[in-house]
């Protein structure tokens, strides 16, 4: 065996040692004895490794039977109607125009500046009698909001006393006809009850001659 473990090492150039494993090896995997390894590597051949059996394969299961195919029925051919062939109606094409061309032309309506104009006038007219006429007109009415609540006593004593000295020349209660003082609304009540005689209204002697 050494001389066997000698030439292979040779051969293969490797130490003895690893030779000698190597061989063991291979003998236990290839199931071959050391000395036919060695002669086999000393020689310059190689030792077939024997292929592994093949595994059997497991029994398939039988493929089940294909069912059987349900028998088709022949559909009744439906009976062909007949379609109607309906004839659309030429439509006739209006003759084209061989005549000179003229642009359409858009035409107002009349107009009548005699109406504008006396339309103008009667609004003037209108407005000059509510603004400055109605106004000027005298009325019936006294111009004062009166009480109906009979005078007391007293009440009838300062008026009759308002009246004789004439404190209306400085402390009047009736609202000036002045057309600038309309905005300034109603100063006092004329002939109010409980009023006259026991409470003065209207301007102080102070505002003589203004609008207050």
């Amino acid at each position: 065996m050494s001389e066997l473990l000698s030439a292979a090492a040779t051969t293969l150039g490797i130490p003895e040692g690893l030779v000698q494993r190597s061989a063991e090896a291979r003998a236990a995997e290839t199931g071959a004895s050391v000395d036919d390894i060695l002669a086999a590597w000393a020689g310059g051949e190689t030792v077939e490794t024997p292929s592994p059996a093949p595994a059997t394969e497991a029994p398939s299961a039988p493929a089940a039977p294909p069912a059987p195919a349900a028998p088709v029925e022949e559909a009744a051919a439906a009976p062909e109607i007949p379609t109607p062939s309906l004839e659309v109606p030429a439509v006739p094409k209006a003759p084209a125009s061989v005549g000179p061309y003229e642009p359409p032309v858009l035409v107002g309506g009349g107009d009548d500046p005699l109406l504008v104009l006396v339309g103008a006038v009667a609004l003037f007219v209108v407005m000059v009698l509510v603004g400055l006429v109605g106004p000027s007109l005298p009325t019936a009415a006294q111009g004062a909001r009166t009480s109906e609540i009979a005078f007391t006593t007293e009440g009838e004593e300062g008026r009759a006393l308002y009246t004789k000295l004439g404190c209306a020349a400085c402390h009047t209660q009736m609202v000036r006809p002045v057309v600038a003082d309309v905005g300034l609304g109603a100063v006092t009540l004329n002939d109010t009850n409980r009023v006259l005689g026991t409470r003065r209204f209207g301007p102080d002697l102070a505002d003589v001659g203004s609008r207050l």
